[in-house]
């Protein structure tokens, strides 16, 4: 019988990135609904999608690939561009036979065919040529509510100041931003809430959020709001007031608590992962959509097996982003070797406990092998950074490099104009990126860290590398995981142990995964 996977709502649950340019999801313990798209991903429902009108007529997309996976299953997918699809042995060989003809088909092969046709991954006119992305639907806007915090991060970015937003300067933000999303053309607002420690600022963050909502209501855009935080402040009210105020919460753990403390300890020098840890739980329970943000750097490369070990157990959803330098600050920075070693170790953790939330955005930097985009990041186009005092800036990693200010008639304008320090062109504009056919699932990397490595804008990422190596092994690692699902939520009626479903080609492979420790070996 020919079998297709395409992920469905309830296997795409994604994580948002530190710089959330991944679609807000919930938990996968809570129901499923978007909040918001803030980088003008690709119409799920409708511009992949073709109706078959003659099954007779379809080809495989030229740039179709397969990689292997468990037993006869094959992960397909177009790079850049469509969705991935899992194939038994009966849908691969079915690809491969198009097109068909007047050969009479099985209701199970056109259904399968049907399926990889809304997945644009077989049509009856497919081109070589990937279009481009369309343009984003969302502004970003970063509020620093303060520079003050309360943990001595060696890589942060931010001065310690400590000063803190005045009301009226938030006040005077959030109607900046509103004006400059119906300027340019927006009905969608990300605000996110940054410091230093926003917390910190809590009864100012609360008060700005309920203030954005009603002015956003009013102005008939749709508001949606993220807090990043380092997780030691949050207590049972504070969790209970962000979940009332609509907040999702990323909280930045990196690694087991030795490690993790080294890298973060407070401001007198003492341990925050047990309290970041007990926020982050506190935050879950109160019904907030949370996200541990883990920044990978050479000194805790080697323990983030274990570290995702104990997420997974908890059922705490992750994603990574690579080290960048800042102004000032220690190199912690791990090289390529070391970073493609080591994530294949976290993958091969991942392949033998299988979230319910898709891997395809969250472990690997700014990449995203599911949707497709310009820009790595929304820095410099629908992105606005306002600083305590009011200064707009184009990144949240220059921060000290304002651009605008909230009083300004257009500060994402001038944002966009502005040819100061890292600007961010879209990947097509990239001299070495351009023929890469991964490019809109990579979208050219980090602006600010390629100017910083290469003094160039157009210049590839510095972790191109990386990306290209570990590309293929995300995508077998998703492949995996949603064979793992399917058979959890469509062949089991409650979910089984791994001893119940013995018998099925993913328990299987499971299972050998945690005996042998084969993962690394079969992602590669």
């Amino acid at each position: 019988m020919a079998h297709v996977i395409v992920a469905s709502d309830e296997l795409l649950c994604t994580t948002p990135n530190d710089c959330g340019c991944a679609e807000y999801r919930r938990p996968p313990d809570q129901p499923w609904r978007p909040l918001v798209n803030d980088c003008g991903f690709w119409d799920e429902r409708g511009a992949r999608r073709q109706s078959v009108t003659d099954h007779g007529r379809l080809v495989a997309h030229p740039l179709l690939q397969m990689l292997p996976l468990a037993q006869d299953y094959k992960l397909a997918f177009v790079p850049s561009y469509g969705h991935v699809a899992v194939l038994d042995a009966e849908a691969a060989a079915l690809v491969a036979q198009l097109p068909l003809g007047q050969r009479a088909l099985r209701d199970d092969e056109a259904a399968a065919l049907q399926q990889l046709a809304h997945a644009g991954l077989v049509g009856e006119q497919p081109t070589p040529h990937i279009p481009p992305p369309p343009a984003p639907t969302t502004l970003v806007a970063w509020l620093h509510l303060t520079s003050a915090c309360n943990l001595r991060c060696g890589y942060c970015y931010v001065a310690q100041e400590r000063v803190a937003m005045a009301p009226a300067t938030a006040h005077r933000a959030v109607d900046a931003v509103l004006a400059a999303a119906l300027r340019h053309g927006y009905r969608n607002v990300l605000l996110k809430y940054g410091g230093g420690e926003p917390l910190l600022q809590l009864p100012l963050l609360l008060e700005v959020q309920r203030r954005a909502q009603a002015a956003a209501q009013a102005q008939g855009v749709q508001l949606a709001g993220a807090v990043l935080s380092n997780g030691v402040l949050l207590d049972a009210a504070a969790a209970a007031q962000l979940a009332e105020a609509g907040l999702s919460l990323m909280v930045s753990l990196d690694g087991p608590p030795a490690l993790h403390d080294a890298q973060r300890p407070t401001a007198g020098g003492k341990p925050s992962f047990a309290a970041a840890r007990r926020g982050l739980h506190l935050a879950r329970r109160a019904g907030v959509a949370v996200n541990v943000g883990i920044t990978v750097t050479a000194a805790n490369i080697a323990a983030l097996p274990e570290f995702v070990a104990l997420l997974l157990a908890e059922e705490l959803p992750f994603s990574f982003s690579l080290y960048r330098q800042p102004v000032a600050g220690a190199d912690l920075a791990a090289d390529a070797e070391a970073i493609i070693a080591g994530m294949r170790r976290v993958y091969a953790v991942v392949a033998a406990q299988p979230p319910r939330w898709s891997v395809l955005g969250a472990l690997l930097d700014r990449t995203h092998a599911g949707v497709a985009y310009q820009r790595s990041c929304a820095a410099g186009e629908h992105y606005m950074v306002v600083d305590p005092h009011g200064g707009v800036a184009r990144c949240q990693m220059s921060l000290d490099e304002p651009l605008s200010s909230i009083i300004a008639a257009d500060p994402l304008g001038d944002i966009r104009r502005s040819q100061r320090g890292a600007y961010n062109i879209p990947v097509d504009g990239k001299s070495g990126c351009r023929t890469c056919g991964w490019r809109y699932w990579c979208g050219g990397g980090c602006p600010v860290a390629t100017y910083r490595a290469t003094g160039c804008h157009s210049a590839p990422s510095p972790h191109c590398a990386v990306y290209q190596a570990l590309l293929p092994d995300l995508l077998r690692l998703e492949g995996l995981r949603m064979l793992y699902w399917h058979q959890r939520l469509h062949i089991h009626a409650q979910p089984p142990t791994i001893d119940q479903v013995a018998h099925t080609p993913v328990a299987e492979l499971i299972q050998r995964l945690r005996r042998n420790g084969e993962a690394a070996a079969m992602l590669r």
